[in-house]
């Protein structure tokens, strides 16, 4: 099949190299720009963060900020849970004051309100809750570490 093949040149129709530059150039841009500078280098591994939403951005400042959040990482793109509709990669692992292990996983959404997300999003989201609870660590959805933390403070208080 591939003997056959033949290119022709097509008046007006080709790529310039100088068009290929700039597609690098922006897209190295837009990489360069969606980075958050840690200033807490203890609590991650990375000097700089990866992020793909200002909701992510805006998380990733509050976890190098808090005083709480004694570790954090940004899960790479190679962690995979592998799920029933295929394989999902959660955004956090986070370690509190106090404890000595992972103890959150989180995924950042712009919003809780499950019908105004994607519906394979929620039900990667979902199953990711079931594993990570079989596990053993607490999973969930959140808009902000304001609300995560919140949240551990209410289960706090209804456990005592």
């Amino acid at each position: 099949m591939l003997r056959g093949i033949q290119y022709e040149l097509i008046a007006d129709h080709f790529w310039f190299f100088r068009q290929l530059e700039e597609d690098a150039e922006k897209g190295l841009v837009r990489y360069l720009t969606n980075l958050y500078e840690v200033k807490h280098h203890e609590k991650t591994p990375y000097d700089l963060v990866e992020f793909q939403s200002e909701v992510e951005r805006q998380f990733t400042q509050d976890l190098d900020n808090n005083e709480r959040v004694t570790l954090f990482v940004k899960l790479p793109a190679w962690f995979k849970v592998d799920t029933p509709i295929g394989p999902y990669n959660p955004d956090w692992a986070i370690v509190l004051e106090g404890d000595e292990r992972l103890y959150l996983v989180r995924e950042t959404k712009s919003t809780l309100d499950e019908e105004k997300r994607r519906k394979e999003e929620n039900a990667k989201i979902a199953c990711g809750r079931v594993h990570f609870e079989t596990i053993g660590v607490d999973f969930d959805d959140t808009v902000s570490l304001k609300d995560v933390l919140a949240k551990l403070s209410t289960k706090d208080i209804q456990a005592a």
